[in-house]
């Protein structure tokens, strides 16, 4: 059995539920070749190397497949080719199969709180850093006080 990766770029402006839509029809359609859906998925947003249709950037989307009907392939080519949402796209023939794509989850859970004591900590060091500040002065006060009483104490002597 062979396998196929198909990159296609749409407009990077669609909404998602457009975007989603447009997969779907093109899903659709290799269904017609009775290729078996591997993996698709949106890679990114990337500037585009040249404007294609007045576009500067662009949704890049992974589709890779297995098998199908050798001659309902270029129906698909062509079809890609005439699609408006499609802006550019390449099919190539891939070495092996390709492994299931599996989107991981990002910690966010974790990373709220390393944020939050990070700034509990913060907070915590300010507040030290006031009051030890604050108790520096009051120290000093107290020792310019007690400089003065000491100099108005001490007997004149005389010359």
């Amino acid at each position: 059995m062979r396998f196929y990766e198909t990159l296609y770029i749409v407009d990077s402006n669609l909404e998602n539920k457009v975007l989603e839509k447009a997969m779907a029809d093109i899903g659709n359609e290799l269904n017609k070749t009775n290729a078996k859906i591997i993996n698709h998925r949106i890679w990114g947003k990337k500037r585009l190397a040249y404007a294609i249709d007045r576009q500067k950037y662009g949704s890049y989307i992974i589709l890779q497949f297995k098998g199908g009907d050798v001659d309902k392939m270029p129906d698909f080519d062509v079809w890609m080719r005439l699609n408006n949402s499609v802006l550019r796209h390449m099919t190539v023939a891939l070495k092996e199969e390709p492994e299931v794509y599996v989107e991981e989850e990002k910690p966010v859970s974790i990373n709220e709180n390393t944020e939050s004591k990070d700034l509990e900590t913060v907070d915590d060091s300010n507040t030290e850093s006031e009051s030890e500040s604050g108790d520096n002065v009051e120290s000093e006060v107290k020792n310019s006080e007690d400089e003065r009483t000491d100099q108005q104490t001490e007997p004149e002597e005389a010359s």
